[in-house]
């Protein structure tokens, strides 16, 4: 994971080789890779009515050939052509981008003249700058804008606006988003392009309107910790009782099969042996039926387990969800550095990723998750998650592995749940990011997936223990799952309701930032979505007492939903004495 330090990038990566082992690499030793100096505040980037500013890695450019004429043009030969001899090429998984990492020293000077110059050439159809974003990642501009008119502006004058801007129009109802428009600009360098999609973007006419980037994201896991002592699968039971009580919620349901959770990620193995799954869509161009696409996609699969690994078929494990059914969305693409190592960064554009969250609602799952994020914020991608969740569909994220206390994109959005990990102690995980917007806490730290069969994935066996608020989000995910098989006609925010009213409390009684809600707790959010038969008994022990009455008092502080008994939006004494006389009143 990168760190920013003043304005140095600099990290340590544990990546895996051609050959399957784990190598530490350090990035600032990694001269012939990249020169990691950011430039801090270039240009910006417009974001609904606001403006992302971005720095720019002077090192390395993004050269762009259209795929079709790809095979005649000879990128390095280009890149020589203009007296960039000794560039180093690396290419991106978004079909025809190449990265170039420039010879010599960094300047932005003599990166902005790279880019011109390969920019002026017939055979290079778009050059740019590498900016950087918030969380230090990579976004690069392409000619591509993505525009969502305001729905008073008919096709004639969308088509005006677009001709004032020289953009052409390519495609309507763009990423499966209903009046989203893609257009194309005739520019050839990423700077001419900010510099338009803020022009549109500010028009009365248009909601929002920024490019199609390119961009990276963080996977929010590890490689597997070396400790064998973790007891196996403890998020789903263990004799400290720090867990999700699994067996609780599976005396109700295991999940039904007609509830799909979709997996935003790398590709899921769609073959694998022990994960309950139907098959699902790639939209990055590599991989198919949402399977891996390369050997680095290895995430998505250790992801989809948690959800939903098979139960009760005597091999493997088990997920928090294994009578539902995952399905992958390949939205990403994982980075195989020059055939040598696997960067633990994905690769997306805005189109792929908007594209895989409305097929998700369009195709009747009621639940995603996203174990990723990090990267610059994008209009396209957060109108998607909140036209999604207004359908219908309940988002999860993950929160971060950067272990400070400021919950990243995409997990901050109100239309999603960010989800922080969990130790097997009952701690938050020291990696784990926490802070306002948290919605709650998961299993997260050395617990027990799925990996890719044979010699593919993190190793050699067909499961691994794996560290990441990554595999926290997709317990949650799985929780939700369980939730709505029970009660099918729960709605998003009934279902998030439910999960936060019978999460165990951690931190600050009710509500805080360092867990959000609590530890998620399946047995007991399986058992209200079913219909609890004592409502007053909030611990759902069966048992009521002092412990019932304070988690209704500390509800009723943080102004959780559950506390609305009279359900006015008020919090006062009608509730407080409405709950009083059902507790007085006792279990049926």
């Amino acid at each position: 994971m990168l760190h920013r330090c003043g304005g140095v990038l600099s990290a340590l990566l544990v990546v895996t080789s051609a050959a399957g082992q784990a190598v530490h690499v350090d990035l600032t030793a990694l001269s012939s890779v990249v020169t990691v100096r950011v430039e801090p505040a270039v240009a910006s980037a417009p974001y609904f009515d606001a403006t992302v500013e971005l720095g720019v890695w002077p090192a390395m450019i993004a050269v762009y050939v259209e795929p079709d004429v790809r095979q005649q043009v000879d990128v390095g030969a280009a890149v020589s052509a203009v007296g960039l001899g000794g560039a180093q090429l690396q290419a991106s998984t978004v079909p025809g981008w190449t990265y170039v990492k420039l010879p010599g020293e960094a300047r932005l000077g003599s990166a902005e003249q790279a880019v011109w110059s390969l920019a002026d050439r017939g055979d290079v159809s778009f050059a740019s700058l590498v900016y950087v974003g918030q969380g230090g990642l990579p976004v690069i501009p392409s000619r591509d804008l993505l525009v969502f008119f305001l729905p008073e502006t008919g096709v004639e004058a969308q088509a005006t606006i677009l001709s004032d801007h020289g953009a052409t129009l390519i495609e309507r109802d763009a990423a499966g988003m209903a009046g989203l428009v893609r257009a194309r600009l005739n520019v050839r360098s990423g700077d001419e392009v900010l510099s338009i999609a803020q022009a549109i973007n500010d028009r009365p006419e248009v909601a929002w309107a920024q490019s199609d980037h390119v961009y990276w994201a963080r996977h929010m896991g590890a490689l597997p910790p070396n400790d064998p002592l973790f007891p196996q699968q403890w998020a789903l039971e263990q004799a400290n009782d720090e867990d999700m009580d699994a067996l609780d919620a599976w005396g109700i349901t295991i999940g039904d099969d007609s509830v799909r959770v979709v997996v935003l990620d790398t590709g899921t193995q769609q073959d694998h042996p022990d994960i309950h799954q139907v098959t699902g869509q790639s939209f990055t161009g590599s991989g198919t039926n949402g399977g891996p696409g390369n050997r680095c996609d290895n995430h998505g699969t250790a992801v989809a387990g948690c959800v939903a690994a098979t139960i009760n078929n005597g091999i493997g494990i088990a997920g928090i969800a294994p009578g539902a059914r995952v399905q992958a969305a390949k939205i990403f693409n994982e980075i195989d550095f020059l055939g040598l190592l696997c960067l633990p960064f994905l690769e997306s554009t805005d189109a792929w990723t908007v594209a895989g969250i409305n097929w998700s609602a369009s195709s009747g799952a009621r639940v995603t998750n996203s174990s990723w994020g990090g990267g610059n914020p994008s209009a396209a991608i957060t109108t998607a998650f909140d036209t999604t969740k207004a359908a219908g569909v309940v988002h999860f994220a993950a929160a971060g592995n950067d272990g400070t206390g400021t919950v990243g994109y995409p997990a901050n959005l109100a239309s999603v749940n960010a989800v922080a990990a969990m130790a097997s102690d009952g701690t938050r995980a020291s990696f784990s990011t926490y802070g306002p917007g948290l919605f709650i806490s998961a299993p997260g730290a050395a617990v027990l997936s799925t990996d890719r069969t044979g010699s593919a994935g993190y190793g050699s066996d067909n499961w691994t223990t794996i560290d990441g608020t990554s595999f926290a989000s997709p317990y949650a995910a799985g929780v939700a799952a369980l939730v709505i098989s029970a009660h099918p006609s729960l709605t998003p925010d009934e279902v998030s309701d439910i999960m936060a009213q019978t999460a165990v409390d951690k931190g600050t009684p009710g509500y805080d930032t360092g867990f959000g809600w609590g530890f998620v707790n399946a047995g007991a959010a399986v058992a209200a979505a079913a219909g609890n038969p004592c409502p007053p008994d909030l611990t759902g022990d069966g048992v009521l007492d002092f412990f019932d009455v304070s988690l209704f008092l500390s509800n009723f502080s943080a102004q959780a939903p559950s506390a609305d008994l009279t359900g006015d939006g008020l919090y006062d004494f009608f509730d407080v004495s409405l709950y009083l006389g059902m507790f007085s009143a006792g279990c049926p």
